[in-house]
């Protein structure tokens, strides 16, 4: 991690549950952080109780359902912090459980628009900040799920697997683009299992069935997702991690 000591992150949904464990594990490293959420005083929280670390965090409001906000967060960075991103964490993610067949399109545009629309956006301003600054070693990092690589029996969750798959679609697509115009900055996804956070706490009415499966399903905790992000990070140059795919040891799926 010596190597990004120093240089500067954005890590999105950094208010809580697996954003906060990724922040506070960079921040450990030296690195310094703009933690964007919508629940800012969250971040704020967080960058006191993490002061004495080597790097710093910025807590910087937005709701990534707009583009706008998005766009306006990166310009913020040049102009105050005036260094370019090295790292991005697309870490924000929404679950609305509901039934497919019947679906409420509203949910539906709510998913995309934060789960796979903001991953878009904030590549594509991670990457022009680089360019403002002829930086082109970065690392983008996709924080996906093991979803986005086949379709589990859950009752109500198929629409959120869609948007995980197209996750994985946009990261492969863009790592075939930097690779054909000669960058070297690498793009990972991370792909946990079940991981106890608030994703599927706050995620609405869904049926007994499954919150009674959420209940009992073996699970990850925020850090452990942290920790390969930092696995990452870590290694050389020359070393690319294409998709970390992790689960609880005992997990089925």
């Amino acid at each position: 991690m010596q190597r990004w000591a120093g240089k500067l992150a954005v890590v999105t949904g950094a208010s809580s549950g697996i954003g906060a464990a990724i922040v506070r594990d960079l921040v450990k490293n030296g690195v310094n952080v703009v933690g964007i959420a919508r629940r800012d005083n969250n971040v704020k929280v967080l960058s006191e109780e993490m002061k004495g670390a080597k790097g710093k965090i910025y807590p910087l409001k937005a709701d990534l359902e707009k583009e706008e906000d998005i766009v306006e967060s990166f310009k913020w960075i040049e102009s105050n912090l005036k260094t370019p991103v090295h790292i991005l964490v697309n870490n924000a993610g929404l679950s609305i459980l509901g039934d497919t067949v019947d679906g409420k399109m509203k949910d539906w545009q709510k998913m995309f628009n934060v789960n796979v629309l903001a991953v878009g956006t904030c590549i594509r301003e991670h990457l022009n900040s680089m360019k403002q600054h002829n930086v082109n070693d970065g690392h983008i990092i996709d924080i996906c799920s093991i979803v986005g690589h086949r379709v589990i029996d859950f009752p109500g969750f198929y629409v959120y697997t869609a948007t995980k798959h197209a996750v994985k679609v946009i990261t492969e697509g863009v790592r075939q683009e930097l690779l054909r115009d000669g960058s070297h900055t690498k793009i990972t996804t991370v792909s946990p299992g079940y991981v106890s956070t608030e994703l599927f706490a706050q995620a609405g009415a869904y049926s007994q069935q499954s919150a009674s499966a959420l209940d009992v399903l073996p699970h990850l905790q925020a850090p452990d997702v942290s920790n390969a992000v930092i696995y990452a990070l870590s290694l050389p140059q020359h070393v690319r991690v294409h998709d970390l795919t992790i689960q609880a040891t005992s997990e089925k799926f």
